[in-house]
């Protein structure tokens, strides 16, 4: 069996710079750590990682790589001169196939590379976006409430001159209002309909007749006004 080249054992071309030996011996030492192996795979991940770092260490530095790649030209070269017994084709084809299989194995470092970094960023992103949303939130609750503490103070100091601080209404306001007049209204009614309470109720408004008063005028409003969109609405269709 040929023995593979410090290039072939980090799956890289001979071409390939310092930053992708680099990374393909990263990719590589994480795949074949020992601690993350069992029983017979130890033992190989083992000589594979004295394998990997010995190549590491001649690859990642340029006079060493220099040396390599003059002694790996001349065992070619060897190699070659040994065939004498094969034409000139089979020795194009050992080329080829030795060519080939170095660019696989490029190929195969920079796609798990080109996989990893997408993976990390895309990651990295979405957590990012999760990041800044929630401190836009925080952000936009804390100045509401600064804003609310600034106007609380200046109205405290409007009424401690003297003045009459009036709110006009807003739609948080009127919102709030409608919100108040329909928890009531609902407790109200819930009231009514439970027997006990309703001929309580009922017993309050005949026997004082503020609260009688009161009672009538509010029911002839809310009579008028429903009274008065059932009309516009029977003129409307009609």
């Amino acid at each position: 069996m040929k023995e593979k080249t410090l290039y072939e054992i980090l799956e890289v071309s001979e071409n390939a710079s310092n930053e992708i030996i680099e990374k393909a011996y990263k990719v590589l030492v994480k795949k074949y750590h020992p601690d993350l192996q069992q029983g017979a795979d130890k033992t190989k991940a083992e000589e594979m990682m004295k394998k990997l770092n010995e190549a590491y260490e001649v690859l990642s530095d340029e006079e060493k790589r220099s040396r390599y790649d003059l002694e790996l030209e001349e065992k070619r070269q060897e190699e070659l001169e040994s065939l004498s017994n094969v034409d000139k084709y089979d020795a194009e084809s050992y080329n080829t196939v030795n060519s080939q299989d170095v660019y696989n194995n490029y190929n195969t470092v920079n796609n798990q590379n080109y996989n990893q970094n997408n993976s990390k960023n895309w990651k990295d992103t979405d957590y990012e976006k999760k990041i800044k949303k929630e401190e836009e939130k925080l952000r936009k609750k804390m100045q509401d409430n600064l804003n609310a503490e600034y106007q609380n103070a200046y109205e405290n100091y409007l009424r401690s001159l003297g003045y009459k601080v009036k709110h006009g209404w807003t739609k948080e306001r009127v919102k709030a209002l409608l919100i108040t007049v329909a928890i009531i209204v609902g407790i109200f009614l819930l009231l009514w309909f439970i027997p006990p309470t309703h001929n309580w109720l009922v017993s309050i408004y005949e026997g004082n007749g503020i609260i009688k008063a009161f009672v009538d005028i509010i029911v002839a409003i809310v009579t008028g006004i429903f009274r008065g969109i059932g009309e516009f609405f029977a003129n409307l269709f009609n």
